[in-house]
């Protein structure tokens, strides 16, 4: 089990990374912060949309903070933290095998939510 927080946030760093190759650009990638947004362009109820957060990892105080968008996507029933502005996601502050599988389903589930939606 992991609990240093930089070993948390490297860790679900590299789960998150990979899908900079299936469309996503990095924003932000820092010691403390990495995060992935569509650069698709999308009309949405007549707004054009040039950029959408998809999600992130950050380290927050005593916290590394998994941040997912969820506009247009139920997220109630999923157990995760409201962060505001539509993103939810994980308060981490130990990774077992058990929460790293739930972080990486996390991404797999938003980013075929995404696909859904044709936002990437």
């Amino acid at each position: 089990m992991k609990t240093d927080l930089v070993e948390i946030f490297q860790t679900i760093r590299a789960c998150l990374q990979p899908y900079a190759t299936r469309g996503y650009t990095v924003h932000e990638n820092s010691e403390s912060g990495y995060d992935l947004y569509s650069e698709k362009n999308v009309e949405v109820k007549g707004e054009k949309i040039t950029e959408r957060y998809f999600a992130g990892v950050y380290i927050n105080g005593e916290n590394v903070e998994v941040k997912v968008n969820t506009s247009e996507f139920n997220s109630s029933n999923q157990n995760l933290n409201d962060f505001g502005q539509n993103l939810s996601g994980l308060k981490i502050k130990q990774l077992d095998k058990e929460k790293h599988k739930e972080v990486e389903n996390i991404f797999e589930i938003i980013h075929a939510n995404f696909k859904e939606k044709k936002w990437i």
